[in-house]
Order: C-alpha cells, then structure tokens, then sequence
C-alpha cells in the first residue's frame, strides 16, 4: 500500500518536474535578454531541479534519497549565488544608455580618453 502512495508521488514529483523544465527552456530561448534569459532560468534551477531529485522517494533506497536530499540543499544554497554573479556581471557589461551621465569633462588640451592632444 506504502509503495503504491510513493511510486504515484514519485511520479507526481517527476512529471511536476519536467514540466517546469519545459516551461523554463522555452522562456530561456524566447526571452531576448541576460536579465529576461536568468528570470526563466531560475525555474529551472530552482523547483524543476528540485521536484526532479524529490522524485526519488519512489525508490525507496535510502541511500538514493539521502544523496537527493543532499543535491536539493546544494542547489536551494548554490542557485541563488550563481544567478546573482551572472546578473551582476551582465549589468556591469551592458552599454550605457543615451541620457545617462556624462562622462567628466578632459581636462584642456587633452583628448577625451586621457591621452594629450596631437597637434600639426
């Protein structure tokens, strides 16, 4: 009776699963930019993962489960530091927008990236 209620939870968990990570590809390959591609990610990573390896309580093995359980608390701690680093960096790499700050004035007689002027 058990292993009927765990193997249809099992595969509830693994169907949930994979349907989030459906879902979360094709936001991946229609969003076109870093921040849009990440927020669609983070599906992925986050419960599509984690609803894949809680499936293993079908199992039974409790090697098998503990090794799951262990890869879902790496995952919940590790995702959100990676998705961070890659938002941060994409921030730092995207050009500035037309009306942003200007860049401050160069001092006379030199050109704007620093160097002095040539003169003929």
């Amino acid at each position: 009776m058990i292993s009927v209620v765990l193997d249809m939870a099992g595969g509830a968990l693994l169907l949930l699963g994979l349907v989030l990570l459906t879902i979360s590809l094709i936001g991946v390959l229609r969003q076109p930019g870093t921040f849009g591609q990440l927020h669609a990610q983070g599906l992925a990573t986050g419960p599509g993962v984690m609803a894949v390896l809680a499936s293993s309580i079908a199992t039974e093995n409790a090697a098998t489960i503990t090794f799951a359980v262990l890869a879902i608390v790496f995952i919940a701690l590790t995702s959100p530091v990676s998705a961070h680093a890659i938002a941060r960096a994409a921030h730092r790499r995207r050009p500035r927008r037309h009306g942003a700050a200007p860049k401050a004035a160069a001092p006379e007689g030199t050109a704007p990236d620093g160097e002095p002027e040539q003169t003929r």
